[in-house]
């Protein structure tokens, strides 16, 4: 990022060769069969993204891993210290699965759940801040796509039109900062990313969503889109539906956040275990909600079964192959929407 043009991150031949000279400046001397295995990253986020990461290309390799995990920490462990108000919060925080994987490839699920669930916490008392935070979360802009249709269900008008301008400010900062050509790259290289699909460019095990779980089950490319497809149609009728019939009740607000937070990586063809964080949030408003109005045992069995569960999804896929994440979901995603129609009053739970 020091050396050359911000554009040429979207490039995989100047990718390729600027893995294998960190590893040369790392490791030392190499011979070409060791450097020939140094494997590829590609650059999937859009240039927004470079704006949080420039900072770090000006420091060694650890210090800017553990000063990204501190950073994005922040308003992870901010937004569950407030969704559980004691000290709880935090170890839970800690303690899931997600913010293991996140910690171990050193990766951008804090910044996520981070953004999303400070924005949704502060969704009903400061829209304007929420929506800023939420558009800030736009960096990684696929989590995002339920978003606009729960605010914009659940009326939150004000929210949605700041989410809105903090993109755009980030957009018009980007170009300020980087120039439009990154846009263009960044555009011109999204068939290649997409192209990654069809050639298993993916690590199947460590991805955990339905589309994954399809190609490990053994379908075909083509039947792994229409079953995404469908879970996806589906999350956004369930979340949209949610949040329309939450709008008039404000202290199922936790509920919807939930059932919007576990619904997201149900909705996505593309989410790795670390992503999981952005479910963190929405059990914790689950559990924070079982605390309070109580829950049968089971629940809570359930709640912190499949969380922990997650832990072993990569080393079973690995094994079977099966990929049990979206199944651990979508129980979790099920227990968030019982919780929330029983949350409702008796005439408009029956309704629904």
């Amino acid at each position: 990022m020091r050396e050359l043009p911000a554009e040429f991150v979207y490039m995989q031949r100047t990718m390729v060769a600027a893995g294998k000279e960190a590893a040369r400046r790392i490791y030392g001397d190499l011979t070409d069969k060791q450097a020939g295995v140094v494997g590829f990253a590609p650059w999937m986020y859009p240039p927004t993204f470079i704006l949080l990461v420039l900072p770090l290309a000006y420091l060694p390799y650890l210090i800017a891993w553990a000063g990204w995990l501190g950073i994005t920490a922040v308003p992870y462990l901010l937004s569950l210290r407030r969704i559980v108000p004691d000290r709880l919060g935090l170890p839970f925080a800690l303690a899931a699965p997600p913010a293991f994987f996140n910690l171990m490839y050193g990766q951008t699920g804090f910044l996520t759940a981070g953004l999303i669930g400070s924005g949704l916490l502060l969704l009903r008392s400061r829209p304007l801040w929420a929506g800023a935070l939420i558009g800030l979360a736009s960096v990684k802009p696929h989590f995002g796509m339920l978003i606009p249709f729960a605010l914009l269900a659940g009326g939150h008008w004000r929210a949605f039109a700041a989410a809105s301008a903090s993109v755009l400010a980030l957009i018009a900062l980007s170009v300020l900062t980087l120039g439009d050509d990154p846009w263009f790259a960044f555009i011109g290289t999204s068939l290649f990313h997409l192209e990654a699909f069809s050639v298993g460019a993916f690590a199947l095990p460590a991805m955990v969503t339905p589309w994954a779980a399809a190609r490990l089950a053994g379908m075909t490319v083509e039947q792994a889109w229409v079953l995404q497809s469908l879970v996806s149609t589906l999350m956004l009728a369930i979340v949209t539906a949610v949040w329309w019939r939450g709008r008039r009740h404000a202290e199922s607000h936790g509920l919807q956040a939930a059932v919007l937070c576990i619904a997201t990586p149900l909705a996505l063809p593309l989410a790795f275990l670390y992503d999981l964080a952005l479910v963190v949030p929405g059990a914790a408003w689950l559990w924070a909600d079982m605390r309070h109005r109580g829950a049968g045992r089971e629940e809570y069995w359930l709640l912190a079964g499949g969380l922990a569960a997650l832990l072993g999804a990569k080393e079973l896929a690995k094994a079977i192959p099966v990929q049990i994440s979206p199944w651990i979901l979508t129980l979790l995603l099920g227990l968030a929407l019982y919780r929330f129609l029983s949350a409702l009053p008796r005439d408009e739970a029956a309704a629904a």
